[in-house]
């Protein structure tokens, strides 16, 4: 099925603890990605933190499902953790999730993303950017539409989602609307306006951490949103 643009520029925060899923949403966020520990890159979150969320907010939230740090080729084992994650959380009212496996050799592991779309029924699913680790990044485009994820996190395989906006903008143009692409990756105010000018996109993602602190920025959140919607 396509994916319409959307005219509205949107902003996904990754809230790696539960005070920036705080300030994420007073802040104007379009979309909260919850998951914890910074400097693994996120791991999946506290149920708890979901629960609360979910009571006080309506704004949307995608769970991480990632049992640990490191790379993103996991056992049986693990990945019959990430299914039952994917249960509980849903049972909590996540929104979507987010997550990505990859096989030993640098492909997108078809049969064990499937299983964990198929236990999210009609949730929607990012796949993260493990995708900037495949070994073929087009043959995996194809691969992550076919199996039905809604969304590609990436930053066009460079440090920074304004690095690689030339190479997203490749992917976009290859998918022909079947997928939408969250462009992250060093996202913050001080660039975000030359990566929406070199690729436009629904959804941006930062963590708007600005300090020493592992907390999103309120002032940061809302400087991106008043110039991505001028």
């Amino acid at each position: 099925m396509n994916q319409k643009p959307s005219n509205i520029k949107k902003l996904e925060v990754a809230c790696f603890n539960f005070q920036s899923a705080l300030n994420a949403i007073a802040a104007g966020a379009s979309r909260i990605e919850l998951c914890s520990d910074y400097k693994s890159g996120g791991i999946s979150p506290d149920l708890e933190e979901l629960t609360i969320l979910k009571e006080i907010s309506s704004v949307p939230v995608y769970v991480m499902i990632r049992p640990r740090r490191g790379d993103f080729i996991y056992s049986s084992a693990e990945i019959k953790k990430m299914q039952e994650l994917i249960k509980i959380f849903t049972d909590c009212r996540s929104d979507g999730f987010v997550f990505g496996i990859l096989t030993p050799d640098g492909k997108v592991d078809i049969e064990a993303n499937s299983k964990l779309i198929i236990e999210a029924g009609k949730l929607p699913c990012t796949f993260h950017r493990a995708f900037d680790h495949t070994a073929e990044p087009f043959d995996a485009l194809e691969d992550i539409i076919q199996m039905g994820f809604k969304n590609i996190l990436s930053s066009g395989r460079q440090k920074t989602a304004l690095l690689g906006a030339d190479f997203l903008s490749e992917l976009k143009k290859r998918a022909k609307n079947k997928i939408s692409f969250i462009a992250g990756g060093g996202v913050r105010s001080k660039n975000i306006d030359i990566l929406v000018q070199k690729f436009e996109t629904e959804f941006y993602h930062t963590s708007a951490i600005t300090g020493n602190k592992i907390i999103a920025n309120m002032e940061e959140i809302k400087k991106i949103l008043a110039i991505i919607n001028p």
